[in-house]
């Protein structure tokens, strides 16, 4: 028997049932029309995955459940296998519908409920009990299909293995409906897990996921679709697109997959049947292409038409204005210049290259007077300022108060440019250049922001962002000749260490004497130098509790400042809960 399947990789829009049901109705009828047998969609299709309390009013669950009822209802020879939220009394279950012939021929619950990073299953849903397979008719003959969700895929740390419990019960294909957020790395990893289950049990897994953006407050997620088909045989049978929504359609005979229809083309068309690893992309591309697909669908998806973006020269703004163009267009993006008495010609010339390469709306509005009279007013009624921190803030205070001025009357999207180094260290001044609407750059450290913003110009062909921005020390420009008090190229690893890999302090000093750091983090500087050719034992020491009790002490900060955009293992915000009130020094 031969069975023709499609993955709609769609894109919902969290908590819109009925645009999500009208798009969920509109690639049905699209697989139909090609033949497909079955078409299978992506994790809690008609709510969105990101629907949090929500999850908790009735109104909403019966709705989206009468939406279910609805597609059934449309549905003929063509299975469709739609992933909703269940209701039974008080009790709510992450879910997937198998609907055929204008019915609801079975529901299966997701067993696996994820309770870490941003996922909160454990608090909003029930695992689901029983695993069997749900027969769907192909062609006259029964086929047995095998659905789980998620989380029911990703098994190693748990007690049960819902997928082979499937492939026990005679499931002749497993599907797995997904809402998977994308890290860089992360579809090298689906393959490697997919393919683990299809050698244990001799059954083809389809992978389905969203391609989209929702968030959980303090993060934006980026779901990447790559949605993938893997045979009996462990061969890659197709692969959706990555960064947009897709229809690809497979071929399975005896549990040999061959691709049909849409999906990743490779160099001589279709996709070939390949039973070789999934190489990991290339990290630049995949970070720029993800933080401007956020960009793109939090705007879209909040009804922002514009981009606000604040440039002043130096390299984070530089990649920032980058990502905007890309994600809306330059037609619509306004690039601001606020410079000051202190800020030096070179980088308010690299601002207006910048922008003129971009083709965006370029505009300059100067400070000083604002910051003069702001100083003014205070010394005339309170007294002397006698901070000198305090006066450089005021710099980037004005100019935040005049972003949001814009942001307002506009009704444009301000976005941020702290990169995940600057808000560990707390180098951001908080109600000024951490003012906005979004945080494009808060998961990308220091040095990713150098290797991405190179990649714009290799990408382009040309030089985009100017040549001088590479050059130039980094520098916040709140003072006259001020340099940055950090050496990224240390300082910037320790914080991903400590971030994303939750690596202690003295975890991360023990590795440095050791001689285990991970080479693609510490990796040596423009000049050629290590961290062991610049710092004794003694000295990273220093460096590793001075960025712990800093990242520590700026969490105030942190919790104030616009969602971010998440893009690796473990970024600040939803992802990483941390206390402000905090006793512990690391040691």
């Amino acid at each position: 028997m031969t069975l023709t399947l499609s993955l709609a990789q769609l894109d919902p829009t969290t908590a819109d049932i009925d645009g999500n049901t009208a798009l969920v109705r509109d690639a049905y009828d699209r697989a139909a029309a090609a033949g497909a047998d079955v078409v299978v969609f992506p994790e809690m299709v008609v709510t969105g995955y990101c629907i949090l309390d929500l999850v908790e009013d009735d109104t909403f669950v019966d709705r989206n459940r009468t939406a279910l009822e609805e597609i059934a209802a449309q549905t003929g020879e063509t299975a469709a296998v739609v992933g909703f939220v269940d209701r039974a009394g008080e009790r709510r279950y992450n879910a997937a519908a198998v609907c055929q012939h204008g019915e609801i021929r079975g529901v299966a619950r997701k067993v696996l409920l994820p309770n870490y990073r941003y996922f909160d299953d454990e608090r909003y849903f029930e695992p689901g009990e029983t695993v069997e397979p749900i027969d769907v008719s192909v062609d006259g003959e029964s086929y047995s299909l095998g659905v789980s969700v998620c989380e029911d895929m990703w098994d190693a740390d748990y007690d049960r293995r819902p997928v082979r419990e499937l492939a026990d019960a005679g499931a002749d294909l497993v599907v797995n409906l997904n809402a998977s957020p994308f890290e860089v790395g992360k579809r090298t990893e689906r393959a490697r897990v997919i393919r683990e289950h299809v050698a244990a049990t001799g059954v083809p897994l389809v992978y389905v996921n969203t391609a989209g953006a929702a968030d959980v407050g303090r993060n934006v997620i980026v779901f990447d679709g790559d949605s993938l088909a893997v045979d009996a045989t462990g061969a890659l049978v197709a692969r959706g697109a990555q960064f947009d929504a897709d229809l690809l359609t497979v071929a399975f005979e005896d549990g040999v997959g061959r691709h049909v229809a849409g999906g990743v083309a490779g160099d001589d068309g279709p996709l070939v049947p390949s039973a070789e690893p999934v190489e990991p992309e290339r990290r630049e591309r995949e970070l720029f292409e993800a933080l401007a697909f956020g960009l793109r669908e939090y705007a879209r998806k909040t009804g922002f038409e514009t981009v606000i973006e604040p440039v002043s020269g130096g390299v984070d703004s530089s990649l920032g204005l980058a990502i905007c163009a890309e994600a809306l267009g330059p037609e619509n993006v306004v690039a601001y210049n606020l410079p000051s008495a202190v800020n030096t010609e070179t980088t308010k010339g690299i601002a207006a290259e910048l922008a003129e390469n971009l083709g965006v709306d370029y505009r300059v509005v100067p400070v000083q007077s604002a910051y003069d009279a702001l100083l003014d007013t205070y010394e005339s009624h309170v007294g002397t300022v006698s901070r000198s921190v305090a006066k450089e803030n005021v710099y980037a205070r004005v100019r935040g108060l005049l972003m949001m001025l814009v942001s307002n009357d506009s009704g444009g999207l301000l976005v941020t440019n702290g990169n995940e180094t600057e808000m560990a260290l707390g180098y951001v001044t908080l109600y000024g250049d951490a003012c906005g609407g979004l945080s494009i750059l808060g998961d990308l450290s220091k040095r990713d922001v150098y290797d991405v913003a190179a990649y714009v110009n290799e990408r382009a062909g040309r030089e985009v962002i100017p040549e001088a921005v590479f050059e130039i020390p980094p520098s916040a420009e709140l003072s006259a000749d001020q340099v940055d008090p950090f050496d990224y190229d240390v300082v910037s690893p320790v914080v991903s260490d400590l971030l994303e890999d939750r690596q202690s302090p003295a975890e991360i000093v023990a590795r440095f004497e050791r001689g285990e750091l991970d080479e693609t983090r510490y990796r040596p500087d423009s000049d050629g130098r290590t961290v062991d050719d610049k710092l004794d034992a003694e000295a990273f020491a220093d460096v590793v509790y001075d960025t712990y009790r800093r990242m520590k002490r700026n969490t105030f900060k942190r919790v104030q400042t616009p969602p971010v955009v998440a893009v690796s293992a473990r970024a600040f915000g939803t992802d990483f809960r941390e206390p402000i009130i905090n006793g512990w020094d690391g040691e």
